[in-house]
């Protein structure tokens, strides 16, 4: 006897086979074959209803479908197989049938701590199979609105009782919404889809690169500038393709109108140096644009003070630091002043009679 599949879900189709062997040495006329039972119900009873005859040293196989009632509970069933010889009476069996109602588990065993619009998230899950059969055409497939997949499909295929296999995806959210992952799989010819969700929700990744700019010093005059400083990586994650520029109001100028930097891995530093002019402004935009490791670009933008008003800037620190202006003393002045301080001290030595003594 062969149930198939090994194990029905309850509302499955499946089929149950017979086989009867003939061992003696005379062909056994058969008048019908039957199964029947309460908790599987035959689709075909009535298939059999001549059966022919079994010839000695022979084997005939009777083929039933039957369908397990929705309702049914995890159990064993046995419906009941006749086969009626006529007058020469009858065989008779029960047929064990096992139903579970317990589908495929899914486990989420590694996801972004948060999700960032338009980048490339990498979702893991383990597909396990807890049932006492295989279960075959396994397929994950996400969906869900505002969700864009690298990959439509996982194809898993077979799973053994108490086998699992590892399935990445990688997805794309353009808005905050329900990620799902569709799990079909198949019990024989019968299909099945268990569901995992995940909410997706906006956020700052605590891993992604975070740079940090100091040491900030500007040097320019009438309107013309050079910044310089430093970039550090301060977060988790590697930052690719950075690049420093300045914005508007700013009009970057040659040699540097803006300074690649390329790669900073975590706790990486590197120095960056910018020309730029700007008119009738007190602060300029330091942009810093770079890109994680999926390619997603970043952007982030600090003001930079500077001060018309001052002939020459230098040694400014920090992106609210004021700047400095060193003012020197004209020519002419000095000569007067150097004038009419030796002019004081003739007057004072006259005053104190030290003048004639130094002279006798």
């Amino acid at each position: 006897m062969t149930v198939e599949p090994a194990t029905l879900m309850p509302g499955d189709t499946g089929t149950v086979t017979v086989d009867v062997a003939n061992s003696g040495t005379e062909p056994v006329q058969i008048s019908r074959a039957v199964l029947k039972g309460t908790e599987i119900k035959t689709l075909n009873d009535r298939t059999y209803e001549a059966a022919g005859t079994v010839g000695p040293g022979t084997t005939v196989s009777y083929t039933f479908t039957v369908r397990a009632d929705p309702n049914t509970r995890d159990g064993v069933y046995y419906p009941w197989f006749s086969l009626d010889y006529g007058q020469d009476g009858s065989l008779s069996t029960h047929v064990p049938v096992r139903i579970e109602e317990t589908p495929l588990t899914v486990v989420v065993t590694d996801r972004p701590d948060t999700f960032t619009e338009g980048k490339k998230e990498h979702i893991a899950l383990v597909v396990g199979n807890p049932r006492t059969s295989p279960v075959t055409g396994i397929t994950v497939a996400p969906r869900g609105e505002g969700i864009e997949a690298a990959q439509t499909g996982w194809f898993v295929g077979t799973l053994a009782p108490s086998a699992q296999a590892n399935v990445t995806l990688d997805v794309i959210a353009h808005q905050e919404t329900d990620l799902a992952f569709d799990i079909t799989y198949h019990t024989g010819p019968n299909t099945h889809t268990t569901t995992v969700t995940l909410p997706v929700a906006f956020g700052q990744s605590n891993t992604r690169a975070e740079l940090v700019v100091n040491n900030i010093e500007v040097h320019g005059s009438f309107g013309s500038y050079s910044v310089s400083g430093d970039i550090t990586n301060a977060g988790l994650e590697a930052a690719k393709s950075v690049v420093v520029t300045s914005g508007d109001p700013a009009v970057p100028e040659n040699p540097y109108p803006e300074y690649a930097i390329g790669s900073l891995d975590p706790d990486d530093l590197a120095s960056f140096e910018l020309d730029f002019s700007a008119e009738n402004a007190s602060s300029v935009p330091l942009v810093i644009t770079y890109r994680d490791a999926d390619g997603t670009p970043y952007t982030r933008t600090m003001p930079v003070s500077i001060d018309q008003h001052q002939a020459f800037t230098t040694g400014v620190h920090g992106a609210d630091a004021t700047e400095t202006k060193d003012e020197a003393i004209p020519l002419p002045v000095m000569i007067l002043f150097g004038v009419v301080g030796l002019g004081v001290i003739g007057a004072i030595l006259k005053s104190s009679g030290l003048l004639n003594r130094w002279r006798k």
